[in-house]
């Protein structure tokens, strides 16, 4: 937390999860068991994986209540750092559940039954305890931190083996080599096209610029010539006039370089 928005955010965060934990259903939550439900009657014949973290584990839990058990079968759940633990129950017959945590977890504190799983010692098929990778427990309790990245990582290859077959990932790599040759070609394609074409129209308008800057200067000097200088000669007149009449003393210009001066 770096400053008193982070501060805020923070509490309200704490808040919510607290009313959540308390088993409020929330604009989240709703928002959750509404993309459930359209995601489950796309794919009515797959399952559908849903990562949840920290809070996200919390409306994870509580949207799942408010799912029928035929739903519910086509769910795997996957939940890291989860403020509560999904677990399979007749209520809540997952395809697949399990949670991890990092044994260094702040989160364990308001989660009894993981921190009754791990104080047990017993090998649990629904969590998974983790050695912290950073050693402080707030960067640890990040998704994306080493912990729970390295657990994140796993799960993507396992995904791969079991939905997917060798010649379909092989396919992807190569079709994925493909988009990157391509996408490096129409750079290059790209880049000949704007050195072929945008140097004469770069030219062209330097040109015009050049042009353009010349008759500017074409026309200051005019102004200078034929409109400041004379205005300038008229004033000079009419001041050596209005100084002859006072009987003064007056500067007069006979030429550009040579200042004479006269007495009346």
């Amino acid at each position: 937390m770096t400053s008193d928005q982070d501060v805020i955010g923070f509490v309200n965060d704490l808040t919510q999860a607290g009313t959540q934990k308390l088993g409020r259903l929330t604009l989240e939550v709703e928002s959750l068991v509404k993309h459930l439900r359209q995601a489950l009657q796309k794919r009515p014949n797959e399952r559908v994986v849903l990562i949840a973290h920290s809070q996200g584990a919390l409306i994870t839990y509580l949207a799942v209540q408010q799912l029928n058990t035929t739903e519910i079968e086509k769910l795997e759940v996957l939940a890291f750092g989860g403020a509560a633990a999904l677990r399979t129950t007749p209520r809540t017959p997952f395809k697949r559940c399990i949670n991890y945590y990092s044994i260094n977890d702040p989160i364990l504190f308001v989660v009894p039954s993981a921190a009754q799983a791990l104080r047990s010692g017993l090998a649990h098929e629904e969590f998974c305890f983790l050695s912290p990778r950073v050693g402080d427990p707030i960067v640890d309790h990040y998704l994306l931190s080493p912990t729970y990245k390295s657990a994140l990582e796993w799960e993507s290859q396992r995904f791969q083996r079991e939905y997917q077959s060798v010649v379909v990932r092989r396919l992807r790599s190569f079709f994925l080599l493909l988009t990157a040759i391509a996408e490096w070609i129409s750079s290059q394609l790209q880049r000949l096209l704007k050195s072929v074409l945008l140097r004469p129209v770069l030219g062209a308008i330097h040109a015009v610029q050049q042009k353009i800057q010349q008759s500017i200067r074409q026309i200051i000097i005019w102004m200078l010539i034929y409109v400041i200088r004379p205005m300038q000669l008229l004033n000079n007149l009419i001041r050596e006039t209005a100084q002859s009449w006072k009987g003064d003393k007056v500067d007069h210009y006979v030429a550009v370089d040579k200042l004479e001066t006269f007495e009346d």
